[in-house]
C-alpha cells in the first residue's frame, strides 16, 4: 500500500534524507581515514621488507593491497562530491517547495474553507449574469 503524500510529509522526508547525506559524508571521512592510515602501513611494510631482503611476491601482495586503497579513496572522494550535491539539491528542493507553499497558502486557505461550507450564501442569478449575452463590449486600439 502506497504512503499518502502530502506537503507535510514531504517536508519530513527532506529532513530526514538532509539529516541520512550529513551521516554518509561522516561516515565517508572515517573510512577515509582508515583508507590512509592503512595506505601509511602498507607503505612501511614495503620498506621494512625491501631492507630484509623480502621477496617480490610478498612485497607485491602489500603493494596490490595499499594500491586498492588508493582506488578507494579516489572512488570515496567522488561519492563524498556526489552526496554533499545530493544534500545542497535537498535543501534547495525544500526551500522552493516552502516558498511554493507560500504562494499558494492563501488560495488553498479559500478553496478549504469553500470545500468546509454546507451552503452557499446565494444560489440566486443575477442580473449581470442574465444579461451577459446583451452586452456590448468596445473594442479600443484596434482603430485608435
Amino acid at each position: 500500500m502506497a504512503a499518502e503524500v502530502s506537503y507535510d510529509s514531504v517536508m519530513d522526508e527532506s529532513d530526514e534524507l538532509s539529516l541520512m547525506c550529513e551521516d554518509d559524508v561522516q561516515v565517508y571521512g572515517r573510512i577515509r581515514q582508515r583508507c590512509e592510515r592503512e595506505i601509511g602501513r602498507a607503505d612501511d611494510l614495503v620498506a621494512q621488507l625491501e631492507s630484509v631482503g623480502a621477496g617480490t611476491t610478498v612485497t607485491g601482495w602489500v603493494t596490490r593491497c595499499r594500491e586498492q586503497y588508493q582506488v578507494l579513496l579516489t572512488q570515496l572522494d567522488e561519492l563524498e562530491r556526489n552526496t554533499i550535491s545530493q544534500g545542497e539539491a535537498v535543501v534547495k528542493a525544500k526551500a522552493l517547495l516552502e516558498a511554493g507553499q507560500g504562494l499558494y497558502a492563501d488560495i488553498a486557505a479559500d478553496m478549504e474553507s469553500v470545500a468546509d461550507r454546507d451552503f452557499y450564501i446565494s444560489d440566486q442569478v443575477d442580473g449581470e449574469d442574465t444579461s451577459a449575452h446583451a452586452e456590448t463590449y468596445e473594442t479600443r486600439g484596434a482603430n485608435a
